[in-house]
């Protein structure tokens, strides 16, 4: 019931025409707590294992077998997105590129590098990256008209929980509603593993 009543007093901000937004960026939760102390203002959402994380360390990979290919231009520091409106995209170097989706059980998820396979049911259109007209014009990210949920994965406190991302669609115990604010960034990673 917790979640619920995070989401209900977590509306979906409004989101206005503003300026242009750049690419590439990173993206971190913004939760402001209501009724526990998980407070987040900006912590990375990292992508690791096909899925997307907080407090997980990002799991990217370069080959460095492939000629004229400089993987210190791709250290795998931190996971960074292009686009947001419409569909979203991991920024990557990998011929193909990653795309980001939603999994049929809701989470939040990117394809193996050089496939475009998703499983059967999986959504990958109704993501929305838009500036918000209040609390200092933050870019928002969003999906067609529903709420993020991070879900604990590991036991801990609020710095050394795991958490996975979801989006809302329905209730699930011990789930956190959240805002997803983006930051500019620079590319990183060559693909994400």
């Amino acid at each position: 019931m917790r979640a619920f009543a995070i989401l209900a007093a977590y509306p979906a901000v409004a989101l206005a025409a503003g300026s242009a937004l750049e690419d590439p960026w990173t993206a971190g939760v913004w939760r402001l707590p209501s009724d526990d102390d998980y407070f987040y203002t900006g912590v990375d959402i990292n992508a690791s294992g096909g899925k997307f994380w907080v407090h997980r360390n990002v799991s990217a990979y370069c080959p460095d077998d492939v000629d004229n290919l400089d993987c210190s231009a791709y250290p795998g520091t931190r996971t960074v997105f292009t686009g947001g409106n419409g569909t979203l995209s991991l920024a990557v170097g990998v011929p193909g590129g990653q795309q980001v989706y939603i999994a049929p059980d809701s989470s939040v998820s990117y394809t193996t590098p050089h496939s475009g396979g998703m499983p059967e049911g999986s959504i990958s259109t109704g993501f929305t990256r838009a500036r918000s007209e209040a609390f200092g014009s933050p870019v928002n990210l969003g999906f067609t008209e529903r709420n993020w949920l991070m879900c604990p994965v590991t036991e801990g406190d609020r710095d050394t929980t795991v958490f996975q991302l979801f989006l809302w669609s329905g209730y699930r115990d011990g789930c956190l509603g959240t805002g997803v604010r983006t930051y500019t960034s620079t590319s990183d990673s060559w693909e994400y593993v």
